[in-house]
């Protein structure tokens, strides 16, 4: 399946200017939205499809829906289609939220007295009791959609359509679409997801698939598909830092914001490397890490400890180690001396996810501090196995035939 759409790239297209100007030709260009787009959905599976604004992931929806038609092959939907693409729309503000919901599950299909007999219920899931009679002007956004999503799931439909419904709803109530979705699978209905939320694709999902400038380049499990987009887009912010050349070199940014010490012992650089040797800011979880610390005295010091620190995105503190703990004595330092200390994770155990790496160097009584880089270096992870958390257990499977040892009350 193909969609290209044709785009004026003058005023000629606009019937008042072809009036006026009788012998002016258009000009368009073509944009090519969808490229040989091909996958299946089986009935009752949940599938999610992801990938940069401008992909074409709405301009599927649209096709299935049958809003668009492609410009070449074809769609075969078999069952009803109900498509959740722009909750809200028909709404009208001055009315209140219950002759909204009458009005628009009439458009729905569904006649008065199964509305009045489902409004309460609605109402209640949608969290506005206290404003059914209020009317919609004056609701917030989040209201809003919250009403919308509540009249559009009415639909008595085998197939749903969603693009980017959750995006205005807060967590709580998105928890409760997810149920809803949830129930439609074990109803055996067919649901087809665009969304950013990768974590909500990894979750819910049975199956994903990755459009990049229209074209599918990943299909299959959703953890193996999410882990590729990760991995496609770290690696483009990656390169975009090495072209401005800022990777790696996080350290040497002296901010007041987020650095500290008296000054005797300095860090001076910061490398992150893979396995092969190369400075990296993306990994893969388990593959090989070290961090080089590179260090430089600024007056006669004997007595130094050198520690990681690893936050997650949020920044919480994952954990953290040092020198000291390794049993890893250092040398003493004069000014103009220079050391590197590397911390070498042979595995590394953090799952997918965006950490931050706090550093510091001290004395072994931390009474004093000679340096601290608060969270100075980014990195990412991804990983494909489907582990959810921020690290693995490290631990293994078995399997044992014979009696239980113990009970479960």
């Amino acid at each position: 399946m193909t969609k290209r759409f044709r785009i004026p790239q003058d005023r000629s297209a606009t019937l008042k200017y072809r009036l006026t100007h009788p012998r002016s030709t258009s000009k368009y260009h073509d944009f090519l939205a969808l490229e040989d787009v091909s996958f299946d959905v089986p009935h009752g599976e949940f599938i999610g499809i992801i990938g940069r604004n401008g992909s074409g992931k709405s301009t599927l929806l649209k096709i299935l829906s049958q809003i668009y038609v492609p410009t070449s092959g074809s769609v075969v939907v078999d069952g009803l289609v109900s498509p959740f693409l722009e909750l809200g729309v028909g709404f009208n503000p001055e009315l209140t939220a219950r002759e909204n919901v009458l009005l628009n599950g009439a458009v729905l299909g569904l006649n008065r007295r199964e509305l009045n007999r489902r409004m309460e219920a609605m109402i209640h899931f949608a969290e506005l009791e206290q404003f059914v009679n209020t009317k919609l002007k004056n609701f917030s956004s989040g209201m809003q959609v919250r009403l919308a999503f509540t009249v559009a799931i009415q639909a008595e439909a085998a197939i749903l359509l969603m693009d980017e419904v959750l995006a205005v709803g807060d967590a709580r109530f998105q928890a409760k679409c997810f149920e809803v979705f949830n129930r439609y699978k074990r109803e055996g209905r067919t649901i087809v997801l665009v969304t950013h939320d990768l974590a909500a694709v990894d979750l819910y999902c049975d199956s994903a698939v990755l459009l990049e400038h229209g074209k599918v380049i990943g299909e299959g499990l959703p953890s193996e598909v999410t882990a590729k987009y990760r991995r496609m887009v770290a690696d483009e912010q990656e390169a975009d830092a090495i072209a401005s050349g800022k990777a790696g070199h996080a350290a040497k940014q002296d901010s007041t914001a987020t650095r500290w010490g008296n000054g005797d012992v300095r860090i001076i650089g910061i490398r992150l490397e893979n396995g092969h040797g190369e400075e990296h800011t993306n990994f893969e979880a388990d593959e090989p890490m070290k961090i080089h610390i590179d260090l430089e005295g600024h007056r006669d010091v004997d007595d130094i400890v050198v520690g990681i620190g690893i936050h997650r995105a949020d920044g919480a503190v994952i954990g953290g180690t040092n020198t000291r703990i390794g049993r890893t004595p250092l040398p003493p330092l004069s000014p103009g001396d220079r050391l590197r200390v590397t911390y070498d994770m042979e595995r590394l155990p953090l799952l997918a996810g965006v950490y931050r790496l706090t550093l510091a160097a001290h004395p072994v009584i931390h009474s004093l501090t000679y340096d601290h880089l608060e969270q100075a270096v980014e990195f990412r992870v991804t990983d494909e196995s489907g582990r959810t958390g921020l690290f693995d257990f490290g631990g293994a499977w078995a399997v044992t035939s014979g009696q239980p040892t113990g009970a479960v009350a």
